[in-house]
């Protein structure tokens, strides 16, 4: 019955990245300046797979301090859905449908990729290349990643449980300037459960 649930929670996101034409358009940030401060970004292509799923999308992903933020986007670069993280809280925010949902970012992940999951592993993998000592004794999860020569951090990162497995591939590293403010617009917001969120449906 979990499997279930879970798959179909996992294929009603992948219609909503494919098929949703009607979010705002992505327009990527201007890279900050030598000393004047910023955040650093990753633009992302991933591929998650389970027993019953398999789905593939592209991610920006920017960190400030403790706050974080999500945006998927659909292959006509428009913004699908917001996904903000603070302190491993998690708001994912479909605003084409008025919904969002609150929680911890670790649910989110166990009931949409099947894997568990902390934010802070996540970032720890993907920004510095740090493979958290507890992450495969806590979790179950390997951990395979290609690194860049250079620079030493991740280019490709893969995460499996042996039942699901999600693969990152990081399209562009960057420092962009600005800071990640609270979520804008919540005007009108509804707070719902998470199918309700990630449905295509009216």
């Amino acid at each position: 019955m979990i499997k279930r649930f879970s798959g179909l929670i996992t294929a009603g996101l992948l219609a909503v990245m494919v098929v949703a034409g009607c979010g705002r358009r992505y327009r990527p940030p201007q890279i900050a300046l030598p000393g004047q401060g910023g955040h650093p970004s990753l633009v992302l292509r991933f591929l998650a797979e389970s027993d019953a799923e398999r789905w593939k999308g592209r991610l920006v992903l920017d960190v400030d301090g403790p706050r974080a933020r999500m945006l998927f986007l659909n292959p006509l670069n428009r913004v699908v859905m917001d996904l903000y993280v603070e302190n491993d809280r998690a708001l994912l925010v479909n605003r084409s449908r008025k919904r969002c949902w609150r929680g911890e970012f670790s649910i989110l992940v166990q009931r949409v990729w099947q894997l568990q999951l902390a934010f802070s592993d996540l970032q720890r993998l993907l920004f510095d290349g740090i493979v958290p000592p507890a992450l495969q004794r806590r979790s179950g999860i390997q951990v395979e990643m290609e690194r860049d020569p250079a620079s030493g951090l991740p280019r490709t990162l893969q995460l499996d449980d042996g039942t699901s497995n999600i693969r990152f591939t990081v399209l562009r590293r960057r420092h962009v300037g600005g800071r990640l403010d609270d979520p804008r617009d919540m005007a009108g917001m509804v707070d719902a459960e998470l199918e309700e969120v990630i449905s295509r449906e009216n």
